[in-house]
């Protein structure tokens, strides 16, 4: 039967009928997790470079972001009938339009380059005003220049207005333009069609076409495959944001610079690439996978798929249909709004939705911000904050997901004692998030930004007559007293040596007591450099590496119990459409708030904005310690709430068959009894 034969539109050839099993399926479809777990991280590694690239606050960032889980919640129906049908298709076209959404998120790079102020860093295109003295009336305007201009009156301050202006309405109203938040938003809202029908769809097919009991052991090794695509994803971005936006350019500043823009467009290319070749393979698979010889099979022969009964569709109390058949049957408007009640009805379900849905609040700003936590407290790179700190948060998830499914595919612990579990990981998690509060790095400040009072004052009796009212964070650094500056006019700085190196800065002078004679006298007196003081904080990076990398040990080794409690909790013709309804709430409720809501708390933190064109765009400089301990205590008190929500499944979960040992021994059955399963 084509049902259970590998191929498409027809044609099945005989060399792919063996890739028809579980096997074949596992293998695809872990694969699959991979790649979109990467395209996952790789939005997540890029979100700051998307940022400062088209000026975008923290809070705008987590809307655009919402537009996946939108279009989760509006797949909801997608999911009814896709459960229905062909599932491997229906996920095969989830997949073809990931990879679409890939190549669309690549388009604002296509369409507006790599914008003018990455250009100006660069020594193909450096500005003639980074490096000629602006007090020289050569037309060039005031507002770009670096170094201090003593020469300055209200007529040329009027004409410098006007130049601003007409300069605004030529270069930077794109990087301000609300289409290129337009263009990321659409794709993220087609990505999440194609993750909610790969996660949906995907592991009920998985769970359907195999043994009951060995659906831990499977479900742990897809989500460990799953969870090994971020750590590729990390690699993925750190490879391609180490190279400057446009690779073919020669950039004068450093990857530790703020102001560097990584490739972020590069990685989009490579995975919609990846993509569209597994939905091709994705829709080979049969709707129904072949069962092997030795478990389709009963010990007296009879076919266990006709003995086996577990898809069971109980449609009233004395009449019941396999599975089978009811796939063959049209769904309808008026049994989706059925099922709908069963679900919305079901206790234990619900409890257990939000459970997850304040958990995955409360990971939320060290999934969605983590490049920026880690750039703002321990001043790493974008890609390099992450290279380390990903794959070993992603090893200890991986190391969860393996123990806890292996564990409890050998000894089947109680119910109640699974879940039970997920209560110590949530009390654990929650400590775990309390003590990264005090992980941090002192990296020094900003001269004329008080931390302490929340002021920023940057004229000086050095610089007041600099005009520097109008340049933009361009920071340097006074390496003898390890002094950043907000820019070299900031420092009083009237001379420029090269591309990155000023001097002759008259607020430099008394920050450091000089060498009586000698070469270093001029070095250690006179001179900044372009960038912010560097500092040692690679002890404390790493201390937070390992302490969150043990707490997602702890945290993932739960996750596989409230995925099972999800699949035991309704009844099997209600299974796909409660996965469903899981994604949505927790899309609701999680996915959808909790980057706004992230978002807002830490540019509440923020004490320098980038201003363009009379709009404010993204965050310069936030107040480091206030932004680690909003984002901290707001994280632990979700998570605090979603140990009451597993405290209530725990108590509800008595009684429940989660291991399928009922079903196991209705098959076990003589063959002259299992017909009272079966109605004629």
């Amino acid at each position: 039967m084509s049902m259970t034969k590998c191929g498409f539109c027809g044609i099945y050839p005989k060399c792919l009928q063996n890739w028809a099993s579980t096997r074949g399926f596992i293998a695809v479809y872990a694969v699959l997790g991979t790649v979109q777990a990467m395209a996952f991280i790789y939005v997540v590694v890029c979100l700051t470079t998307l940022e400062k690239r088209f000026k975008i606050p923290t809070q705008t960032i987590g809307i655009i972001l919402s537009g996946n889980e939108i279009s989760q919640i509006l797949s909801i129906v997608l999911i009814y009938y896709g459960g229905s049908g062909h599932r491997p298709r229906w996920i095969s076209v989830g997949v073809a339009l990931s990879s679409l959404s890939c190549f669309v998120l690549a388009l604002p790079h296509a369409i507006y380059g790599p914008g003018q102020d990455a250009l100006s860093l660069t020594m193909e295109y450096l500005n003639a005003s980074l490096v000629e003295n602006s007090g020289s009336n050569n037309g060039n305007n005031n507002k770009d220049s670096l170094v201090c201009s003593l020469q300055s009156n209200n007529k040329n301050n009027n004409k410098d207005s006007l130049l601003d202006h007409e300069q605004c309405n030529q270069t930077q109203l794109d990087d301000t333009s609300v289409v290129p938040r337009l263009i990321v938003f659409f794709s993220q809202f087609i990505l999440g069609i194609g993750t909610t029908l790969y996660y949906v769809l995907g592991q009920p097919y998985i769970d359907d076409n195999t043994k009951k009991k060995n659906t831990p052991m499977l479900l742990g090794i897809t989500f460990a495959f799953r969870t090994i695509g971020p750590a590729l994803g990390f690699v993925l971005g750190y490879l391609c944001l180490n190279l400057y936006v446009d690779p073919s350019l020669h950039p004068v500043i450093e990857k530790t610079d703020p102001r560097w823009l990584g490739a972020w467009w590069l990685g989009w290319i490579i995975l919609g690439a990846a993509l569209a070749l597994l939905a091709v393979l994705l829709a080979m698979f049969p709707q129904e996978l072949k069962k092997s010889k030795s478990s389709s099979e009963s010990p007296n022969g009879q076919a266990l798929n006709e003995m086996e009964m577990p898809l069971q569709v109980q449609l009233n109390a004395s009449t019941s249909v396999s599975t089978s058949e009811t796939r063959e049957e049209k769904p309808t408007i008026k049994d989706f709004l059925i099922s709908t009640k069963r679900i919305l009805s079901n206790e234990m379900l619900m409890f257990n939705m939000f459970s997850v849905v304040f958990y995955v609040l409360s990971t939320l700003p060290f999934m969605n911000f983590i490049a920026k936590y880690l750039e703002i407290q321990f001043q790493m790179s974008p890609g390099g904050g992450t290279i380390i700190t990903g794959p070993l948060t992603l090893f200890g998830m991986v190391l969860g997901f393996l123990i806890s499914g292996a564990i409890i595919g050998k000894y089947k612990p109680a119910p109640r004692t699974l879940l039970f579990w997920n209560v110590m990981v949530g009390l654990c998690f929650f400590f775990g998030q309390i003590w990264i509060m005090f992980l941090t790095c002192e990296t020094g400040g900003i001269q004329g930004i008080d931390f302490d009072s929340m002021q920023v004052n940057l004229t000086a009796p050095c610089n007041a007559a600099c005009n520097c009212g109008n340049v933009k964070f361009s920071p340097v650094c006074h390496e003898a007293s390890k002094t950043t500056f907000f820019s070299a006019c900031h420092a009083g700085c009237r001379a420029v040596v090269n591309e990155t190196t000023f001097s002759d800065c008259s607020c430099v002078t008394h920050l450091v007591e000089p060498p009586a004679s000698g070469p270093n006298f001029w070095l250690a007196n006179d001179h900044v450099t372009a960038g912010p003081c560097k500092h040692d904080c690679f002890s404390p990076y790493l201390l937070f590496s390992v302490v969150t990398m043990l707490m997602n040990i702890f945290g993932c080794s739960g996750r596989i119990g409230n995925v099972l409690i999800n699949y035991r909790c309704v009844e099997m013709r209600d299974k796909s459409l409660a996965l469903g309804f899981s994604l949505l709430v927790v899309s609701l409720f999680a996915l959808i708030p909790g980057p706004i809501v992230f978002g807002a708390i830490m540019d509440s933190t923020c004490m320098v904005w980038d201003i363009s064109c009379n709009s404010r765009g993204n965050c310069w400089v936030y107040h480091r310690d206030d932004f680690r301990f909003y984002v901290n205590v707001a994280a632990a008190a979700l998570c605090l709430v979603g140990v009451f929500f597993d405290m209530r499944v725990c108590f509800l979960s008595k009684g429940i068959d989660l291991y399928g040992d009922e079903e196991e021994e209705e098959v076990a059955e003589p063959n002259d009894q299992p017909s009272s399963h079966l109605s004629t």
